[in-house]
């Protein structure tokens, strides 16, 4: 029982430390910039905080915005 208790708790604790990293990501949003060239960049940095900015997926964020 006891290793059990053991291993369910190593577990939870794995869990709660692989989903961190995309809760220290800050959140952005198109209208946070001026151009589409300063989005991208932010975006560019990593791209898996920001997936927000690229709502097509094609890896050109903000595309609404122009420079």
């Amino acid at each position: 029982m006891k290793k059990m208790t053991y291993l369910f708790l190593v577990f939870s604790c794995l869990a709660i430390l692989s989903c961190g990293s995309d809760s220290d990501c800050k959140t952005k949003h198109c209208d946070d910039f001026r151009t589409q060239k300063e989005a991208q960049e932010t975006y560019d940095s990593n791209r898996k905080c920001y997936k927000s900015l690229d709502s097509d997926g094609d890896g050109v964020a903000c595309e609404s915005l122009s420079d």
